[in-house]
């Protein structure tokens, strides 16, 4: 059973060098990250580009522009791909020669666990002549009937009905019908009847709108009863006074190029081993699933799932018998759950179920004993038989989370309290479960002390202009000195209070005395400047907060323009409720800064739809900025997105003078790090607006 598994690994393996092969033989193929840098090219790119691989790596598409198209071709482009869609066209490009050539062209997304594309692969296959025969046909009718007669696309002419007037002789070739079966017919009755609508639609469209042209994709009976895959270019031919008389229809079989897409596709979003979904196809449906829980307030659960000891089983048996165990537990879970369940492989041996439209707590737990009844029996490798065992945890929606994120994290807290238990078991997910430690205990209740005793207080960073070194704002931040444990550094009780919700009150007194202290230097005479204050994930969804905000503007006397909230990327996994949430705040005349831009759940189609001012570009790209390219590419790549959307952008963790002048040199123009100063008390950072003052009136 060994060998035959690992001769069928061999085959797919085999299999998927084959496809390589075939699609660097036939196609043009290229990789770019999610900037549009390219990654990789085969061959012919190279031979029709006529440029060297060298010349084309690192470099966008951008290389071969032939000016031919609009910036709004490229801006819908991108607005598709950015969001995880497979975008098709045809594409006019202009070699190192200065030749022009067309391309039919399929990009593909990949995409990673934030549902974010991280890089694309395009396939491209010369169109060249077929574009020239396009223009020849409008010119010349006689022509046209020579060239569709030799030519290897299947090239008709239909009237407003779809019905044949023309049918060129290569349909017989590719579809074994005769003509004089095909021209006394009807396009439409060839067509898969799942396609009918969307060719009937586009032909109608056409016929309304006076377009000149449109592309669809359908499938094709052949004379044997399958189907094609074909793209058809469709082009109207106009009277003298603009009125649709027909349309000619250029076919080409895709059916090869659709298998190849579904291929790589299935390679995005499937583990090779398994052949089930992956944590990035999981995590996909999960989000739609919990946004369609939440629309209709339905309940679901997820199932999180690991072989108990697991590695000893690597260990023991080799990673050969390993591989074949997880292919086992997969096929065994997949019998364990309903037709209607999705199961996945995390990782490793790692995997979760996700069980929709569940009614109570009985309907997973029953799922979760199939489950563990079918390890009873002894999984066979080679000879021998083994015994297994596996623990889960479960999670619900919406009692224990209300984000797929939430719902996966405890249902891991789950599993891992079962194996505190001894494993082979299941538990639900209970909120104890997140207070393991003493510390964090200890922790959360020396908080809501510190809170009622405002054993807290403020410090306050600079922002200021690169160029002149002026002062541009100030980010309000702040700390804990306990009476007994001394100072207890943010990024140890700031998550245990958002975990519990105290950042909530805690928050308020951030936002209160923030907002005073800047109403106090005002009134000391000094400039008005912007105090920028952290709002997290959980002080925006709080039903109170808008009415918080204007009570804080209100018995402070600060007025809304010299205040700016920054947000982390994360409150835009719920993109809709925080954008309404968002513009709400705005409307007040208050900034909204996104804070670590980069690292989150943006794209450049998300931002162009979120109510921001500014962009605060994350420490981990300037920290490497004047050693690593790919660093400043990002920064600029950045800097270039906030110049189109018309944002502000602020670079933050700048230390060196080396990060400095590569920042100003790409156009950033504001700034934030201990090269200009450490965050600093309200005494301290008096005394800088008095320096600052000073070296004003000097200059």
């Amino acid at each position: 059973m060994l060998f035959e598994k690992d001769e069928k690994l061999k085959d797919v393996l085999r299999e998927l060098a084959d496809i390589k092969f075939a699609l660097d033989q036939s196609s043009i193929v290229a990789i770019t990250d999610h900037r549009g840098k390219i990654l990789e090219v085969n061959e012919q790119f190279c031979k029709i580009s006529q440029y060297d691989r060298e010349e084309l790596l690192g470099q966008d598409h951008r290389i071969v522009n032939s000016d031919y198209h609009s910036s709004d071709f490229f801006r819908d482009m991108w607005a598709t791909i950015a969001t995880g869609n497979i975008w098709r066209g045809e594409v006019k490009n202009k070699a190192k020669d200065g030749s022009f050539y067309w391309v039919d062209t399929t990009i593909v997304p990949f995409l990673d666990d934030d549902g974010r594309p991280y890089q694309y692969i395009s396939l491209r296959n010369e169109i060249t002549d077929r574009k020239r025969m396009e223009q020849e046909l409008r010119r010349n009718e006689e022509k046209y009937r020579l060239i569709t007669e030799n030519s290897s696309d299947l090239i008709s002419i239909i009237d407003g009905e779809a019905n044949f007037q023309y049918v060129s002789p290569t349909h017989t070739i590719h579809l074994g019908h005769r003509l004089t079966e095909l021209e006394s017919g009807n396009l439409l009755q060839w067509v898969h009847p799942e396609d009918r609508e969307i060719v009937s639609h586009g032909i109608q469209q056409m016929s309304v709108t006076k377009m000149m042209s449109s592309q669809l994709e359908f499938r094709v009976q052949k004379k044997s009863g399958n189907y094609i895959d074909v793209e058809a270019r469709v082009s109207s031919i106009l009277n003298e006074t603009g009125y649709v008389l027909s349309f000619v229809l250029v076919m080409r079989d895709i059916t090869d190029r659709k298998q190849s897409e579904q291929k790589i596709y299935h390679l995005a979003y499937h583990d090779t081993l398994t052949q089930l979904p992956n944590r990035r196809l999981f995590m996909d449906r999960i989000r739609k699933e919990v946004r369609y829980a939440k629309q209709f307030q339905s309940q679901l659960a997820i199932i999180f799932l690991d072989v108990d000891r697991f590695k000893q089983i690597n260990d023991s048996w080799g990673h050969e018998s390993g591989d074949l165990v997880l292919t086992e537990v997969g096929k065994r879970i997949k019998q364990s759950i309903r037709s209607n369940d999705l199961l996945a492989r995390m990782g490793g041996d790692e995997f979760t179920v996700m069980l929709t439209n569940i009614t109570d707590m009985k309907e997973a737990e029953q799922v979760a004993k199939r489950i563990l009844d079918s390890f009873q029996k002894p999984i066979k490798i080679g000879k021998k038989k083994h015994t297994i065992t596996c623990s889960l945890g479960i999670s619900f929606f919406p009692s224990d989370g209300k984000s797929a994120e939430e719902l996966i994290k405890r249902a891991d807290m789950a599993l891992y309290a079962v194996k505190d238990q001894g494993r082979n078991g299941y538990l639900f997910f209970d909120s104890e479960m997140e207070q393991r430690s003493l510390e964090r205990i200890l922790l959360e209740y020396e908080l809501k002390k510190a809170i009622e005793l405002e054993q807290f207080y403020m410090d306050y960073q600079p922002k200021v202009d690169l160029s002149t070194g002026c002062l541009v704002g100030m980010e309000a931040l702040v700390r804990w000195k306990h009476p007994e444990l001394g100072r207890i550094a943010p990024n140890k009780f700031i998550p245990v209070a958002e975990d519990t919700g105290l950042i909530v009150p805690l928050g308020e007194w951030i936002m209160r005395r923030g907002c005073e202290q800047a109403v106090e230097w005002q009134r000391a005479g000094y400039p008005p400047v912007k105090l920028s204050i952290n709002l997290s994930v959980r002080q925006l969804f709080e039903p109170d907060l808008l009415p918080q905000i204007k009570a804080v503007l209100k018995d402070t006397g600060l007025e809304p323009q010299w205040l700016e909230f920054e947000v982390t990327e994360s409150v835009f996994a719920d993109l809709e409720d925080a954008s309404i949430i968002l513009q709400q705040i705005r409307a007040l005349g208050i900034h909204i800064s996104m804070d670590d831009f980069g690292t989150g759940y943006s794209s450049f189609s998300y931002l162009q739809h979120l109510p921001i001012d500014t962009l605060k570009i994350d420490p981990s790209f300037v920290r490497d900025i004047h050693l690593k390219k790919e660093s400043q590419a990002i920064v600029k790549g950045i800097l270039s997105i906030a110049e189109t959307l018309n944002l502000n952008v602020i670079a933050e963790g700048i230390e060196t003078i080396e990060q400095l002048t590569v920042l100003s040199e790409d156009g950033c123009s504001q700034g934030q790090g201990y090269l200009f100063s450490r965050p600093l008390s309200s005494q301290q950072f008096e005394n800088y607006l008095q320096q600052m003052q000073c070296n004003k009136t000097n200059s």
